[in-house]
């Protein structure tokens, strides 16, 4: 698992009401956490912006949480911004193969190299993240906890100097 520092520059992709923004926020000092959603109700209702401010208000951080309107294929950030990027249950709704492997890709542009991914989800993204050319990555098997049942994978971003050359 990741070890908060406190002042990360966080990425919730598909923050919806803002559970993981909202969690990631409470262990934050002098960092921020951002989410970014489509906003799309047929998702989860109540899913719109208002909601996850009024959420992070209530949770007592919203002064370190922002949010954006954005698409996990088209993050609106320049490369290498984020120390951690989180996602849950998000890239099942991206019904294309190819445009879920688009949003891994636009995950790992914004985040730092050295920096902490997870994402949970129906399909699992390590392989993704091996493509690549990510090497620190653990992957879980199914777990029926959640419904629907779900994997994780997590990893850290190379280093530009720490990439596999296939």
């Amino acid at each position: 698992m990741y070890d908060w520092k406190g002042d990360e520059k966080v990425l919730d992709v598909g923050c919806g009401r803002g559970l993981m923004l909202i969690s990631a926020a409470k262990r934050l000092v002098t960092g921020t956490a951002v989410g970014v959603d489509i906003w799309d109700s047929r998702d989860q209702s109540g899913n719109h912006p208002e909601n996850t401010l009024s959420n992070a208000q209530f949770e007592g951080v919203a002064e370190r949480v922002e949010i954006q309107n954005s698409d996990a294929r088209r993050l609106p950030f320049v490369n290498d911004t984020f120390d951690v990027v989180l996602s849950n249950k998000v890239f099942h709704n991206i019904t294309n193969r190819e445009e879920r492997k688009k949003a891994v890709q636009e995950i790992a542009r914004v985040l730092k190299p050295g920096g902490w991914l997870g994402i949970i989800d129906s399909f699992q993204y390590a392989t993704a993240l091996k493509d690549i050319g990510w090497d620190k990555v653990r992957a879980s098997n199914r777990r029926f906890h959640m419904f629907p049942p779900v994997k994780w994978a997590m990893g850290i971003k190379p280093h530009a100097n720490d990439f596999r050359s296939d």
